[in-house]
């Protein structure tokens, strides 16, 4: 029951708040005597201006005027106070500021928005303005459902000034009316078919559907081809001959069911009604008929015409064999009264743009279903020549045969193209080109009687043809394998190039290249010294191999011998190369033995023969002295000097030592400082000993050993790579400057690809290139009967305090390193100098802060093993990169009275320290690992301590092959040292990565990741 003041409530004039409740709520709202009721909006229009300027006329009599574009315009409207239409304020850009005013429903602005929106859609350009919209350029056929709910949304349709009636019509269709005239003339006019539906309840099953026929006199077309049509409907026709105000009449739209074609179109636009003369109705019916009736639709409603039944046409095609030229003519052939029409072929666009017509379904499935079969065919090309007309008649015409009711006629001579009855020979070969070091390359190919320079096929190639021509018409397939590594090949040379040349050249370190071209060739004209350089250094396999020189005093192993006749080899074709051997194989004296060889022969030849220039080696400072005493030992009778020092200084000048010497040794380091000086005289050939030293392409010392003036150049290393490829290819520039002289290339066609994307193809191609320039023997490979030498790890926990401190630093430097790693190479020194502070925490926290007063885990490890080695008599090796925990090392050592040498890069008298520890006055030798990993003999240690571990696998087995080589007796103890939970043991993983790169290059034929990455950052300081 209502209390009187809850009656009271409902019965007063509402508030704010209830009358905002009840906009929002249909149903169960309290009665609200509202004063202020809803006041009904404004009536909102759709108003349509219809001008000459942008109308199309059909009708005869308006022809004059008919070539000039027509146009409807729409835009919205809204009645004025006075019950007049008005734009008040209203245009396409502000209909959703009306909404939000309230001038608009929301329902109705985005009506009208929607309309603008779509207004450009599919148009080409900018075609509307803010006032108004073009029908007639609307492409988008979503208008027509857009136009259908204008009634529901309270939206009149009216014409402009006049205010009449728009009426939006039922779906239509178009098509030609046939009819007599009065003088039995044929007309033939345009109209459009309007489905009706009577929807009043009280209508008869015969008024609810029907179609009303509409004579287009005039009408426009809306969108392209077309999509609708729009009409003026005056009820007299004559009044619209009689007014340019097309407004003061009612507006017809009608939506189309399908798209008007192209040829519909331009009937309507430009064929008008058309009169076919009395006498000339039957060759109309017989030869103009069947073909309009496949593409624009005709009837006769009246009935006072029999058409005659045209039955689906036959698509033909003739092929025309003229000489070279082959002719294709599409047909399409009518059967109608018992005769044969051929009409021009012009095909039912199968795309779906122009949807078919009942009357073509047909011939448009025809059409569709050539196109699938050979989707490339063009319909409008007739002629097809060479490697086109070979395609046409080996591949698409065996296709076009399989096309149910397309018949296919040949006329014309005899096939001119097919297959060559002679199978290709190729040839290959080289001559003497004006470049120093090149051959030109030459292709052909022979089939029958004719020659085709490769040029041309690789042209082919590239293009994707799989055949060749020949002048008469006839072809050989090149989808061979060897004519596409034949492809691939010569690409390679190509790149090779140091520039781009029409004209193919082969540089004669590129020989394994060479071995390849002519393994796919039937023949091969050759210089002759490059075919004996080929046999001789790709086989290795020397015809009459030099025997080891009678001036040597050394006994070579017969590895040492083979390696010393493929330097001869070598030097003997002018090409240079890597001497790679293990460490401790004895790569010295095979280079003495080369030196000795060449000096023996050039005595022999005789002194008419050209004298032989002397041989430059250039080596560490700390390993000349070991080339003099070597030379000195092994070849006495050889005149050698070492430069003592810059020009500038006490040292001779270089031109002096050459005129007087067989041999120069110099340092890489006054190389570099007298670097015009050394590049003056002219060199037998260029030793580069230890020849890490200048892989780094970018430095002044690599720079100076290219300009050297020399024969050739040999590379002498047993770390030929220790970061990437990158190493590699620096040294085969200096030793092999031909074999990939662009860097660029290298990088795109080989370290990019092996390095990155781990391509076993690219490696296996690379390795064949360089397996002539490179020789490596390991100390596993040959027979050194060496004693073992056994490695262990030894894994050192840190203290409970030394942990600590090291897990701090571990966080702060891991925290500055990640946020640096996204721009690696610009803060690569910043990231090494985290990497290497964390390093140093691992070995001693003082090395990092010494104020720090904390026992080094890793020294009390040592000092465990140390003592007793000594005292059983043994001779360690203590490697270190860091000089400061060396020192920290020989510190506890005076503790402990026991003798030790020490060599780091400040070390002034090597030689005195090194014969200390060869006499056993100090029986333990602390060495820096950079300044002692190369130039040692100290087989008089049986065990090495490597006490922090480095990503550098190589520079490991240097320091360690100090003592495992040629002379030890005793089998050498190898223990590295790595801090457990550290830096070092994801230094230790690295490691192994990077000795995998190595082992892939010189080795074996698997897969690697080589260079220090983000990734490989990121691993470091994982936890």
């Amino acid at each position: 029951m209502t209390s009187p003041a809850a009656e009271s409530s409902t019965a007063r004039t509402a508030s704010s708040w209830q009358r905002a409740l009840a906009s929002m709520l249909d149903d169960d709202a309290p009665a609200l005597d509202v004063e202020d009721t809803e006041h009904p909006g404004p009536a909102i229009g759709l108003e349509f201006d219809l001008q000459l300027p942008t109308f199309r006329r059909v009708h005869r009599a308006r022809q004059a005027q008919a070539g000039a574009p027509y146009s409807l315009g729409m835009r919205p409207v809204r009645k004025g106070r006075r019950g007049d239409w008005i734009r008040g304020g209203l245009d396409w850009e502000k209909v959703t500021e009306a909404g939000i005013s309230g001038m608009l429903t929301a329902e109705q602005a985005d009506w009208f928005d929607e309309i603008r929106s779509l207004a450009n859609v599919r148009s080409r350009q900018v075609l509307h303005d803010r006032h108004w919209v073009y029908v007639e350029h609307y492409e988008s056929p979503v208008l027509w459902s857009l136009l259908g709910r204008a009634e529901e949304l309270g939206v009149e349709f009216i014409t402009r000034d006049h205010a009449q009636p728009v009426r939006l019509s039922s779906p239509g269709r178009f098509q030609i009316d046939l009819v007599h005239d009065d003088e039995n003339n044929l007309l033939l006019h345009p109209e459009v078919l309007i489905d009706t539906t009577n929807s009043s309840q009280d209508a008869t099953a015969d008024d609810a559907a029907r179609v009303e026929t509409v004579a287009l006199e005039s009408a426009g077309i809306v969108g392209a081809p077309g999509h609708g049509v729009f009409f003026p409907a005056p009820q007299d026709p004559v009044e619209l001959e009689r007014t340019e105000d097309l407004n003061r009449f009612p507006l017809t739209l009608v939506p189309l069911r399908t798209r008007l074609t192209r040829d519909q179109r331009q009937f309507l636009e430009t064929a008008q009604e058309v009169t076919v003369p009395h006498e000339e109705i039957q060759e109309f019916l017989d030869h103009w008929f069947p073909r309009l009736h496949q593409r624009i639709g005709l009837a006769n409603d009246d009935g006072s015409i029999e058409l005659p039944h045209v039955a689906p046409p036959e698509m033909v095609l003739t092929v025309h064999h003229d000489d070279l030229t082959i002719r294709l003519d599409w047909e399409w052939e009518y059967s109608q009264g018992g005769q044969r029409i051929r009409l021009p072929f012009r095909p039912a666009d199968p795309s779906g743009t122009e949807p078919a017509k009942r009357e073509s379904t047909w011939e448009s499935a025809m059409t569709k279903a050539v196109m699938r079969r050979i989707p490339d065919l063009e319909f409008r090309r007739s002629a097809y020549v060479g490697y086109e007309a070979v395609v046409l008649l080996r591949d698409w015409l065996p296709e076009l045969e399989k096309v149910h009711d397309l018949r296919i006629q040949v006329t014309g001579t005899e096939p001119a193209y097919k297959p060559s009855d002679e199978p290709p020979e190729i040839t290959v070969s080289t001559l003497p080109s004006e470049h120093r070091d090149w051959f030109d390359l030459g292709v052909t190919v022979r089939v029958g009687d004719f020659y085709v320079a490769f040029a041309e096929i690789f042209r082919a190639l590239a293009r994707g043809q799989d055949v060749m021509m020949l002048p008469n018409g006839s072809w050989f397939a090149l989808d061979a394998p060897r004519f596409e590594h034949l492809r691939e090949l010569l690409r390679e040379a190509r790149s090779l190039q140091e520039t781009p040349s029409d004209q193919l050249r082969v540089s004669k370190h590129q020989m394994g290249l060479w071995q390849e071209l002519e393994e796919l060739s039937d023949r091969s004209e050759t210089v002759t010294q490059w075919r004996e350089a080929v046999n001789r250094l790709v086989h290795r396999e020397p015809s009459d191999p030099p025997p080891v020189p009678a001036g040597l005093t050394a006994q070579l192993r017969p590895y040492q011998v083979e390696g010393f006749q493929w330097l001869a080899a070598l030097q003997d074709m002018g090409l240079g190369g890597i001497l790679a051997d293990d460490m401790g194989l004895g790569k010295t004296v095979q280079v003495i033995a080369l030196f000795t060889h060449v000096l023996e022969q050039a005595q022999l030849r005789g002194p008419e023969n050209p004298a032989v220039q002397p041989f430059l080696v250039v080596a560490p400072t700390s390993v000349v002295p070991n080339w003099v005493s070597e030379i000195n030992k092994f070849a006495p009778h050889l005149k050698i000097a070492a430069a003592q020092g810059t020009a500038a200084g006490a040292g001779q000048m270089p031109a002096e030592l050459a005129a007087t010497q067989d041999v120069v040794v110099t340092s890489y380091t006054l190389l570099r400082m007298d670097e015009a000086l050394w590049s003056q005289p002219e060199w037998e050939a260029v030793i580069l000993d230890e020849a890490q030293f200048v892989k780094n392409p970018r430095t002044q010392a690599h720079r100076v050993a290219r300009e050297l003036k020399t024969r050739t150049t040999v590379a002498v290393t047993g770390t030929p790579l220790e970061n990437g490829l990158a190493d590699l290819w620096a040294l085969l520039s200096l030793s092999a400057p031909g074999l990939f002289p662009s860097r660029r290339k290298f990088v795109e066609d080989y370290q990019r690809p092996i390095e990155v994307s781990h391509d076993r193809a690219a490696m296996s191609r690379m390795r064949r290139r360089i397996a002539p320039f490179i020789l490596r023997r390991t100390k596993d490979a040959v027979d050194l009967q060496l004693p073992p030498k056994l490695e262990q790890t030894l894994r050192i926990q840190l203290t409970e305090e030394h942990r600590k401190l090291y897990d701090l630093h571990l966080q702060r430097e891991r925290s500055k390193v990640l946020k640096l790693l996204p721009e690696l190479n610009r803060n690569r020194f910043t990231i090494f100098s985290s990497l290497t502070k964390l390093r140093l925490m691992a070995l001693d926290p003082s090395l990092v802060d010494p104020e720090l007063e904390i026992s080094s885990s890793k020294l009390e490890a040592l000092f465990e093993h140390l003592p007793e080695i000594v005292a059983e008599g043994h001779r360690p090796l203590v490697f270190s990169q860091f000089t400061g925990f060396l020192k920290l090392a020989a510190a506890r050592l005076d503790r402990l009275g026991i003798p030790y040498a020490y060599l780091d890069g400040s070390t002034r008298d090597r030689g005195a320290v090194i014969q200390r520890f060869r006499d056993g006055q100090a029986p333990v030798f602390l060495i820096s690992l950079k300044a002692g990993g190369t130039g040692l003999n100290l087989t008089e240690a049986d065990y090495c301590f490597l006490l922090d571990p480095w990503w550098n696998p190589m520079a490991e087995n240097q320091a360690v092959d100090r003592a495992h080589r040629i002379g030890q007796e005793r089998k050498v103890m190898v223990y590295r040292m790595v801090a457990t939970g550290t830096i070092e043991e994801k230094v230790m993983e690295l490691k192994d990565r990077k000795a995998r790169l190595f082992e892939t290059v010189m080795d074996d034929d698997g897969t690697f990741s080589a260079a220090l990455t983000e990734q490989d950052v990121m691993e470091l300081f994982r936890q």
